[in-house]
């Protein structure tokens, strides 16, 4: 009986040192493998980062500006990466790559007598084109002319500064846009004849894979500025009363079924791609958001009207609560606080009832200002 206790005990040392020595011999295989790829994979790691050095030094500010931004693009693209700080990131290292690249061109541009001619004729444009739709927008609030309301009128064109900074933004980039396909188009052309680049310095690397960048990053920050425009509402300006085709056409259809009035749909109209949707949907809010940034800018521009344009007292003679702005001798342009409206004030022109003009006709005002 002691002899079969014991054999189990034995039996179990055996199979444990045969296993230890299995798991040694694995052990020692395993560091053999490791220390013969060891040194191979240090050297090839050791090139590659030396390579990737050389390349990151060999290339320009712009240029990593773009590599930086197209490697995002592409984790972005593989990981479905959806975070609005990556976005603003990405296209900050591609606007950051454009501007390196614009800005030393436009001051050798500025430094010549002929392209600061052409720069300031741009300015001159755009300038005309702002005033003009200040006055615009001073003379639809109050009715008359802007030029009786110079104050007046250099507010409202302060207040459309944002929206011509972006719409000569988009242009620039449009322009460049352009450019860069015009020079892409020659570069292409005249490759085959030995002409890497047209006006790169010597050492300039990665000519055509950087235009294209160029072009495609130019397109994507014109497209995300535009968007963000619309999104804020700086368009307002540019946008006609007439909405784009797909939202009137969902308008009206919205209208329709709210009537009572509406058809059967069309198949094409069941068929709408979500590309379509995700559209349509872009443009209502962006002329939501046009619609109340103008609305914004409208009773700013009324309340600058009345508490600094329009004076409390003059020698004209005009209700109790009004404030008045003398046109001429004998009009005046009379403004009331209402809430019928939504800029919150009434504007209509009246004669100038004075005391060597007709002020003894006037029974029910009350002559301010003497």
């Amino acid at each position: 009986m002691r002899a079969r206790r014991e054999v189990k005990p034995v039996v179990f040392r055996n199979i444990t040192i045969i296993i230890d020595d299995e798991m040694m011999q694995v052990t020692n295989e395993i560091r053999s493998v490791y220390e013969k790829i060891k040194k191979p994979a240090r050297r090839l790691f050791q090139k590659r980062r030396i390579g990737f050095l050389r390349f990151w030094l060999s290339i320009t500010f712009a240029q990593r500006c773009y590599f930086l931004a197209t490697s995002m693009l592409v984790l972005q693209l593989f990981l479905t990466i959806e975070s609005s700080l990556f976005e603003a990131i990405m296209f900050g290292f591609a606007l950051a790559g454009i501007i390196s690249e614009v800005w030393p061109k436009f001051m050798t541009l500025w430094n010549s007598l002929p392209g600061k001619a052409v720069i300031l004729f741009i300015y001159a444009i755009i300038a005309n084109f702002a005033l003009a739709s200040a006055s615009g927008l001073v003379n639809s609030i109050t009715g008359i002319s802007a030029s009786a309301l110079p104050y007046s009128h250099n507010f409202a064109l302060i207040l459309m500064v944002p929206s011509w900074f972006f719409v000569t933004t988009l242009m620039a980039l449009v322009g460049g846009m352009l450019l860069i396909f015009a020079y892409l188009f020659f570069l292409l052309l005249l490759k085959p004849f030995g002409v890497q680049r047209l006006w790169h310095q010597q050492g300039y690397r990665y000519v055509l894979s950087t235009a294209i960048a160029r072009f495609v990053w130019t397109l994507g920050v014109s497209l995300q500025l535009g968007v963000l425009a619309g999104q804020v509402g700086l368009l307002s300006e540019f946008s006609s009363d007439s909405a784009n085709p797909l939202i009137t056409i969902e308008e009206a259809e919205t209208v329709n079924l709210n009537e009572g009035e509406a058809q059967q749909p069309n198949k094409e109209t069941e068929e709408v791609s979500e590309l379509e949707k995700d559209l349509t949907t872009l443009l209502t809010n962006a002329k939501q958001k046009s619609i109340s940034y103008k609305a914004t800018q409208r009773q700013a521009l009324a309340s600058f009207i009345y508490e600094y344009e329009a004076d409390s007292r003059s020698r004209c003679a005009h209700p109790a609560g009004t404030r008045v702005i003398e046109l001429n001798d004998y009009e005046i342009l009379q403004i009331e606080k209402t809430s019928d409206n939504d800029e919150g004030f009434v504007y209509s022109v009246e004669p100038c009832r004075s005391a060597a003009i007709g002020l003894s006709n006037t029974s029910s005002v009350v002559p301010n200002g003497y």
